[in-house]
């Protein structure tokens, strides 16, 4: 009697790292991260509370759900191959354009800003893959066309400039000035990375921020107070105007001190700050956690930068540089960004801490990011 076969199904870790950089991304990634879902819960605990009937988890479950989908989703995605990405390149910026074409047509305004869309139920903000998108769409291009850079700029991009400019056209229709310049510090960190001569550079830098300044003065939105004010400073007559958004946010991160006042217990959060565990979610950790817990958060950033920068290094093919170059600008540099408008640095351009503040499609947005990273990465490891 013959004995029955054994049959083995090989499944694939999804947990396993690659490479001693891989393990200290996902583990910085898993940090910020954890951060955040705490800041999340202490700083929108009393407006969650308000808005949802009692219930003061209401916003940090949605947040939870966020990151479990985000870091599900990542998981997935970083054992693709990356022929993915160089394949379906135009169809992410054409899904990007469709959502948010969507968004200018049945979307909904707050702020001035038109960003968000319903869709089953869940609020969608497109312009956070949009970025992510656009990251991938360079990368590609950068990759497939090393010469176009010996050429003047007018014919770099062959006609393939619109799937660049078609949806940063719709993000600033919807009024998202914040989002438009981050997209354009991708693109010029991106340009940087892969070589490209200076004086174009300098061009393209420079007209993104005049057309930036003109619609900001043009448009009629809080965008131009708001930056008249940070280039005035703020009079007693603005105090509850723009500039009250502003002025809280000092105060939160004054009163935290050496060492904060203890874990959920920011005053700032009790309906004085807006935006607490969104764009000014940094005042309520220096607050609560004083000058120490701010400089504890800026170390990781600084660890995540630095840890982005050797994977740069150590995998130099064009096409993941360049990819990593742009995640890097994304996450850290808008991270910075949104500290530097809490301390008063820049104008309020109402743009999240990336991975700490609250906001589904854009938790979701940075861990898909750092899975594309990886899934470059473990590429390049296996075929060079």
């Amino acid at each position: 009697m013959n004995s029955p076969r054994r049959l083995t199904v090989r499944i694939p870790n999804l947990f396993q790292a690659d490479s001693p950089l891989v393990t200290m991304l996902s583990a910085i990634t898993v940090l910020l991260v954890g951060i955040g879902l705490l800041m999340v819960l202490s700083a929108s605990s009393v407006t969650s509370g308000i808005n949802n009937n009692g219930n003061f988890f209401h916003d940090a479950t949605t947040q939870s759900i966020g990151v479990a989908i985000g870091i599900a989703s990542a998981l997935i995605i970083s054992r693709w191959p990356l022929e993915v990405w160089r394949r379906y390149r135009n169809s992410f910026i054409l899904i990007g354009i469709a959502l948010q074409g969507a968004v200018l047509a049945f979307g909904e305004s707050y702020g001035g800003n038109k960003n968000w869309i319903q869709i089953g139920g869940v609020s969608l903000q497109p312009s956070e893959f949009i970025k992510l998108a656009l990251i991938v769409w360079l990368a590609v291009w950068i990759h497939d066309n090393p010469y176009h850079f010996d050429r003047p700029l007018m014919y770099w991009w062959d006609h393939q400039f619109w799937w660049i400019i078609a949806p940063i056209v719709l993000v600033l229709g919807g009024g998202d000035i914040g989002t438009v310049l981050i997209i354009g510090l991708i693109i010029l960190g991106m340009l940087v990375m892969a070589g490209a001569p200076a004086r174009p550079l300098v061009f393209l830098g420079a007209s993104a921020l005049l057309v930036v300044i003109a619609y900001v003065t043009i448009a009629p939105s809080s965008r131009g107070s708001r930056f008249s004010i940070w280039l005035t400073g703020c009079k007693p007559e603005d105090y509850e105007g723009a500039c009250w958004q502003t002025i809280h946010g000092y105060w939160a991160l004054g009163s935290g001190g050496l060492f904060g006042m203890g874990a959920g217990s920011s005053r700032s959060k009790w309906s004085w700050l807006p935006h607490a565990e969104s764009d000014y979610i940094f005042a309520i950790i220096g607050e609560e956690f004083g000058l120490v817990g701010a400089i504890f958060l800026l170390l990781i950033i600084v660890a995540l930068a630095v840890t982005l920068v050797r994977l740069m290094r150590a995998y130099p093919q064009p096409l993941t540089q360049t990819l990593i170059a742009g995640v890097l600008v994304w996450i850290v540099g808008q991270s910075l960004v949104n500290i530097g408008v809490v301390l008063g640095l820049l104008p309020v351009l109402g743009v999240p801490l990336p991975m700490v503040s609250s906001g589904g499609s854009a938790i979701v947005a940075n861990l898909l990011a750092i899975g594309v990273v990886i899934s470059c990465v473990r590429y390049e490891e296996k075929y060079g």
